[in-house]
């Protein structure tokens, strides 16, 4: 049980370290994101999606895309929530267009 314990300290710091780079190195995570929350959401993915030992063997720059991304589409996701009917429509007409 002890090793199971270790193993997820491991996720949560590996997780961790990434989450910061990513925020760093981009300002609108930092700004738009909570770090705390998006470090226990990308655990929380990583448990559910991956086992333990595909999770350590996977390279750091793999992790930081797939942490890119999750944290990417968080921010997307937030786009519409203060938009008026009215906004909301002309960003769906935009987004079928494309």
């Amino acid at each position: 049980m002890l090793s199971m314990e270790i193993k997820q300290e491991s996720m949560v710091k590996r997780i961790e370290d990434v989450v910061s780079i990513l925020m760093e190195e981009r300002p609108l995570f930092k700004e738009d994101l909570n770090y705390t929350e998006m470090v226990q959401h990308l655990v929380k993915l990583a448990q559910e999606n991956l086992p333990v030992e595909e999770f350590n063997s996977m390279p750091d720059a793999e992790l930081k895309e797939h942490c890119s991304f999750v944290m990417a589409t968080e921010i997307l996701s937030k786009i519409g929530a203060d938009f008026t009917p009215e906004q909301m429509a002309i960003f769906d007409e935009a987004i079928k267009r494309k």
